[in-house]
């Protein structure tokens, strides 16, 4: 009796350790599932291709209900129009509408707005802390949607010579960037987008664990006037 007391004992605990760790994965699961659909992958129509045989490819989410999406400039420079592929493996056209060279953002719009996802949910990124834990879904290498972790690494981070084109107060992170994920969201642990994620320090080419977004509430400053066409 007293050994079959024990083994129940040891399942609930085993039982109960196995549960913490499914709690966990699921609540990155939900994250997943409930900001998938507003990503979209982004390519243009006519660029080359290059030596593998695919064409330079990048991310971005849906800003609002009218179709608007945000993305990176450096993507988009030269282009008016590019493809953009829903999750539900629709591929629409979008316009650039507007961009911001300063801080590298870009504004499209779908021409279709037929039965378009919710749009992403997005967030302040007035108090983000160091080791806080964030998420991003990127379109790596054109491989398609690629889920990352990792955590904040760093805020205020200036990346490259501001005299030749460098972006000032970013947030660092450590989640998985690779080329593709340019224009990702950068998303905290309850599913709000708190970044744009617009470039990596490699020298490999790959992620080494150094990736930098433009902060959210950097991009609201910004985005009226992208929304209303400028191009500066």
């Amino acid at each position: 009796m007293k050994n079959h007391l024990l083994a129940i004992a040891l399942l609930c605990l085993s039982l109960t350790g196995c549960s913490t760790l499914q709690m966990e994965e699921r609540s990155t699961v939900a994250i997943f599932e409930r900001s998938n659909p507003a990503v979209v992958c982004i390519q243009a129509d006519d660029q080359p291709e290059d030596d593998f045989g695919t064409v330079a490819s990048g991310t971005g989410f849906l800003w609002d209900k009218q179709g608007h999406i945000i993305t990176t400039q450096h993507l988009i420079a030269g282009y008016k129009t590019l493809t953009v592929s829903l999750a539900d493996k629709r591929t629409l056209e979008a316009d650039v509408i507007g961009f911001n060279k300063e801080y590298d953002i870009a504004v499209l719009k779908l021409r279709s707005l037929e039965n378009l996802p919710p749009p992403a949910v997005t967030g302040s990124s007035a108090n983000l802390k160091v080791g806080q834990t964030v998420f991003s879904i990127g379109n790596a290498f054109d491989l398609g949607r690629s889920f990352t972790t990792g955590i904040i690494s760093a805020v205020g981070r200036n990346f490259g010579d501001p005299q030749t084109g460098g972006i000032s107060n970013l947030i660092q992170t450590d989640a998985a960037i690779n080329p593709g994920s340019s224009g990702a969201p950068l998303i905290d642990s309850s599913g709000r987008v708190i970044g744009v994620n617009v470039a990596i320090y490699s020298l490999s080419g790959g992620s080494e664990g150094i990736g930098f977004a433009v902060p959210m509430d950097t991009v609201k400053s910004v985005l009226p006037r992208l929304l209303a066409g400028d191009t500066g």
